[in-house]
């Protein structure tokens, strides 16, 4: 396992956070959003962070892909559209009560 190629999944996971803030930056000098004070808000953000970097040693123990620190880089921005793909090819499971 290479730790420098996790560390390339985190720092892209970091960008996509990075870029939300780049889009709203001219509406901070009104101050913070209110969702940015917000702990739960932070949790998450670093969660999705970390989880591309797990997405990357998910790739590297496949054996599937031959990773580059750009390619471990862009799976980690890519993280939340993944993760988002994934969870909604999930099939939904209906709760019937049967008589």
């Amino acid at each position: 396992m290479e730790v420098d190629l996790w560390l390339a999944g985190l720092l892209g996971g970091c960008a996509s956070e990075v870029l939300k803030w780049f889009r709203i930056r001219e509406e901070l000098h009104r101050g913070l959003p209110d969702y940015a004070k917000s702990w739960s808000y932070w949790i998450v953000t670093i969660a999705m962070a970390a989880l591309g970097g797990v997405l990357v040693l998910m790739y590297q123990a496949s054996d599937e892909v031959v990773l580059s620190h750009i390619l471990a880089f862009n799976i980690g921005a890519s993280a939340p559209l993944i993760l988002e793909k994934v969870a909604s090819g999930v099939p939904r499971i209906e709760h019937r009560i049967v008589d």
